[in-house]
């Protein structure tokens, strides 16, 4: 990890550290004005109508709410450990199975014109700036050709782009060929030719579009820094609902709405299900 990264993650604790402070007094503060406004009856019409709406509410409309909630909170996990995936995803393809990558770089995105062997060889394997490519296996050195799309390294960073001439073994290399590369958006190739071992892995033309963008997000830190951000919201929000909740039943009892002998069935019963669990 680089000076940089370190200075980055450094940041992102503080921001996230400031952000939860923060979140967590503007939490209770509302939560304490909400408690006192149940307390002296400010509230008794609103919990009056959620109540009785929530008595006669359907069951299979909480549970689809709930299971509509559990699945957004997968898919964000799912999200983020694609992401955290994609990253952590090694340079060079080894084994069969494709490996995505996320474009950020626009030299492959359009055909210029004057690459004419675009034209000529009907080449429209082309994707965009936030594309999600998937990366396979290099074939061997002998078995790569003219236009294939590789991506290699150049100091220390990967590089998708498509050969556009082969220099094969001569008396200057005689054991290895050398590859010129281009990306189709551009008109000059790239300044060094490419060795085979630079070489990680070729681009066969599978990509999805566009979705690059939120698994580069995510790899951000600032990503990482909503991720944070919601699981302490998915911690914190139980917490307050359950006093919120207690208060309005104990106002509800006072007013009448709710009977002394119906919350006492209902605390017993929902001490009956914590001691099952």
């Amino acid at each position: 990890m680089s000076g940089y990264d370190l200075y980055i993650l450094f940041l992102c604790v503080i921001v996230f550290t400031l952000l939860t402070v923060l979140f967590s007094v503007m939490l209770h503060y509302i939560i304490k004005l909400t408690l006192n406004s149940i307390k002296h009856g400010l509230e008794d019409e609103r919990i009056t109508k959620e109540y009785r709406k929530s008595q006669s509410s359907n069951v299979f409309g909480k549970i689809a709410s709930n299971i509509i909630t559990a699945v957004l909170l997968i898919a964000v996990v799912f999200a983020f450990a694609f992401s955290v995936a994609i990253q952590l995803s090694p340079s060079k393809v080894t084994g069969n199975v494709a490996i995505p990558k996320v474009v950020l770089s626009s030299s492959m995105s359009i055909k210029n014109k004057e690459n004419d062997y675009l034209i000529k060889n009907d080449l429209n394997d082309q994707f965009d700036t936030f594309d999600l490519i998937f990366t396979e296996k290099l074939p061997d050195e002998f078995d790569l050709k003219l236009y294939d799309i590789v991506v290699y390294e150049y100091h220390g960073q990967p590089i998708v782009h498509r050969i556009v001439h082969i220099e094969e073994p001569n008396a200057e290399h005689p054991d290895k060929r050398h590859f010129m590369l281009r990306g189709d958006a551009v008109k000059y190739s790239d300044e060094y030719p490419v060795l085979y071992e630079q070489m990680r892995a070729i681009y066969r033309g599978k990509h999805v579009k566009f979705v690059g963008s939120f698994f580069a997000f995510m790899q951000s830190p600032a990503g990482y820094l909503c991720i944070l951000l919601i699981i302490f919201a998915v911690i914190a929000t139980p917490i307050a609902e359950k006093k919120l909740l207690k208060a309005k039943r104990e106002r509800l009892m006072q007013i009448g709405v709710i009977a002394t002998d119906e919350s006492s069935e209902d605390s017993e019963e929902s001490s009956d299900k914590t001691e099952a669990k």
